[in-house]
């Protein structure tokens, strides 16, 4: 018979682990703050607070200080992570390895079995230092698929100024005009700059120059570089930012070709096992009774 103490505590890993995955999958979207962002309209309510720390976030950000620890700033900001909630993920997953194996050993003890004490005592912290770099490829991950995102962004951004430039706008006036079109969460970073330089009485591309260096994208860079130059100099820039545009497209298009190899190249090893595995079975009867027959 089971023990009751087994199941319970069968249960309370089972929530744990499903707690776990919930916190580390991305949140749907909210359906309300979309439908404000395609039908903006004056809100007469007042801002309200800024939501306060969750206590894990305060258990991130108490460990910041740690100097042995990198920190991947640019990837966490495009992906819009905090550094604190990327800690706290860290020591979450390390606590969870330094944990596990003891508790199987309580499991396999309740079940009757004994389990070496080497699996407590040095599976436990083996597999914390593991667990420990596991955020960092989570967030590699996501940040290589929002760059691309990003990438694709700044090249409609490109393709927008150049066609406000058209339009006889100013320099500062294309940009934020340009900026203003778009939805999304790149051009929605691209306001915030704008902005920020705004209320710093600096020149929006400055702006950008700061978000290329937070977020580590040198095309973004580029259309600081192209603008500067057309508010400074006054050179007309229109072939130019169209060209940076279709460079950047073509980098685009190079890369998801050179992915698309890559997949094709992956699926050539379980086409060639299939094809073996059925070549096997159609020839095993006729081999097997040919072998009788001798």
């Amino acid at each position: 018979m089971i023990s009751p103490w087994a199941v319970l505590a069968g249960a309370a890993a089972a929530g744990g682990l499903a707690l776990l995955a919930a916190e580390l999958r991305p949140a749907p979207p909210d359906l309300g703050q979309a439908l404000d962002r395609l039908h903006r309209t004056p809100d007469p309510r007042p801002e309200s607070a800024p939501p306060r720390a969750v206590w894990y976030d305060r258990i991130g950000a108490g460990s910041l200080g740690l100097s042995w620890v990198r920190i991947p700033y640019q990837q966490l900001s495009l992906i819009g992570r905090t550094p604190a909630r990327f800690m706290a993920h860290k020591l979450l997953f390390a606590l969870l390895g330094l944990l596990l194996p003891g508790y199987l050993s309580a499991m396999a003890a309740l079940a009757d079995l004994q389990l070496p004490l080497a699996v407590p005592l040095v599976v436990g912290p083996l597999l914390a230092v593991l667990l420990w770099f596991v955020p960092d490829g989570i967030v590699g991950g996501e940040a290589k698929e929002a760059r691309t995102e990003y990438l694709h962004g700044i090249a409609a951004f490109l393709e927008l100024v150049a066609l406000e430039r058209a339009a006889d706008s100013g320099p500062a006036e294309a940009l934020r005009r340009a900026a203003a079109v778009g939805r999304g969460a790149v051009f929605r970073r691209l306001r915030d700059a704008l902005e920020r330089a705004a209320t710093d009485r600096l020149p929006p591309w400055d702006g950008l120059d700061a978000l290329s260096v937070e977020l580590g994208l040198t095309p973004l860079q580029d259309v600081a570089d192209i603008m500067r130059i057309s508010g400074t100099d006054g050179a007309a820039v229109y072939d130019t930012l169209r060209a940076r545009a279709e460079g950047l497209r073509s980098e685009l298009l190079a890369a998801e070709l050179a992915r698309a190899n890559t997949d094709s190249e992956r699926m050539v090893a379980p086409g060639t096992a299939l094809t073996l595995l059925m070549t096997v079975l159609i020839v095993f009867p006729a081999l097997y009774q040919m072998l009788q027959a001798n």
